[in-house]
């Protein structure tokens, strides 16, 4: 009966643009992002069940679940790399890396909201090593790994393919699970590497944290946040590094180095071991959602003391780079995504959205207290001296709904 119902709510776009128009304002509040060791075991569950729901469940008009778009998307910005109009990856390293995965994040949690009006994407603190002890648990998302040992510098170390948790079952279509290094399949099963060096450097210390918000300048704590970048010991902005967000996937996924001291390890690595290391594809493993959204609470609580859009590049910064530019997919077509190697059969995967639905970085720059908030921002603090379901949106009704939810928060401050 549940799924009869669930099939007749998603029957059409004519449905659920009612369900978008009715819910948005009495239901779709202001969502609560909170720190996972926070979580009830109920808000456990509902995450975990829409979570299930959305990778079980294919919309009209597409071939594969819902999830899995959301990861193709991730693989398409890859794919402008290869295509000769623009030449490099248009959300990562660049300056649209954080309002780009803030929409691609409200988005997520609006198909998860779609199950269950109570679900919000909670966050990984990094700095406290309790989360990661819940986040890996049976009841949450899986365990470590297990079935493969790894011998690094003549240590042993398990991992391998998640056994337990939500996603103990899925089944990853290898047409999407695509590695970085040489762009081949990582094949059908969700792994996991945790912890092995040289990912091993956990948890991120509240000075690494200091140093990052005390930055000025957004392109500099873009790259610090990301995690191509550094502050060293005299405060000064040091590239060619693999920290922070870049590091933690490794963290999860792992991966082999040639070097275990060298830096940055990109270029230094062998193997990519798990799906979370796997950057293209890393939104396969639900940690990521987690991860992204704590880089999305700290680039909040940067912008307590760095507010409006003065702080973000207005020109000058490439291709949807900027403050005004549409950022792929919600670009009204602007860009087409290449169709060089594994991403030409990522073509027909990639969901349609409208010529209308365009989201630019100075969409999102308050969408923190608008659409939702976040239980604690991050602040700098002192360190030591060492010693229900309503029916699932499609793509392009989420857009709609996202746009409605700007529209009237829009509207009320221009009355006021």
């Amino acid at each position: 009966m549940i799924n009869l119902c669930k099939s007749l709510l998603i029957i059409s776009l004519g449905t659920t643009l009612y369900l978008v128009n009715s819910l948005s304002s009495a239901v779709y509040g202001q969502a609560v992002r909170k720190n996972v060791t926070t979580l009830t075991s109920e808000e456990i569950a509902r995450f975990v069940n829409a979570l299930d729901t959305i990778k079980t469940t294919t919309r009209p008009g597409s071939t594969i679940p819902i999830y899995d778009e959301f990861v193709a998307l991730h693989d398409g910005v890859f794919s402008f790399i290869f295509e000769p109009s623009v030449g490099f990856n248009i959300t990562h390293g660049v300056p649209a890396f954080a309002p780009w995965h803030r929409e691609y994040l409200i988005r997520f949690e609006n198909a998860l909201q779609s199950v269950d009006p109570s679900v919000t994407i909670p966050y990984w603190d990094w700095t406290d090593p309790k989360d990661l002890d819940v986040i890996l648990s049976d009841n949450f998302l899986g365990n470590r790994g297990t079935g493969e040992t790894i011998t690094v510098d003549g240590v042993e170390y398990t991992g391998g393919t998640v056994t337990s948790g939500v996603v103990a079952n899925w089944v990853l279509d290898p047409r999407i699970n695509i590695e970085p290094i040489g762009l081949t399949s990582l094949g059908t099963d969700l792994k996991r590497f945790v912890e092995i060096p040289p990912f091993d450097r956990y948890p991120v210390t509240q000075k690494e944290i200091n140093d990052l918000l005390s930055i000025d300048n957004y392109l500099d704590f873009r790259g610090v946040l990301e995690g191509e970048m550094t502050i060293d010991e005299n405060g000064q902005v040091v590239k060619g590094v693999w920290r922070l967000h870049n590091y933690l996937h490794g963290v999860i996924g792992g991966g082999l180095v040639r070097d275990l001291n060298a830096e940055p390890i990109p270029p230094n690595q062998t193997k990519i071991l798990g799906t979370m290391n796997s950057i293209l594809s890393s939104p396969y493993d639900p940690i990521f959602w987690l991860h992204h959204a704590n880089v999305d609470r700290l680039w909040a609580s940067w912008q307590v003391e760095h507010p409006g859009a003065a702080f973000y590049p207005a020109s000058g910064q490439g291709i949807q780079q900027n403050l005004d530019d549409p950022m792929w997919p919600w670009d009204g077509g602007q860009l087409t995504p290449s169709s060089f190697g594994p991403f030409a059969d990522l073509l027909p995967l990639y969901p349609t959205v409208p010529n209308d639905d365009i989201v630019t970085p100075r969409d999102v720059l308050e969408a923190p207290g608008r659409e939702y908030v976040y239980d604690q921002l991050a602040s700098v603090v002192s360190v030591p001296e060492p010693t229900m379901t309503f029916g699932l949106l499609g793509f392009a009704a989420l857009g709609i709904r996202t746009k409605l939810q700007r529209q009237a928060t829009m509207s009320k401050r221009s009355k006021s």
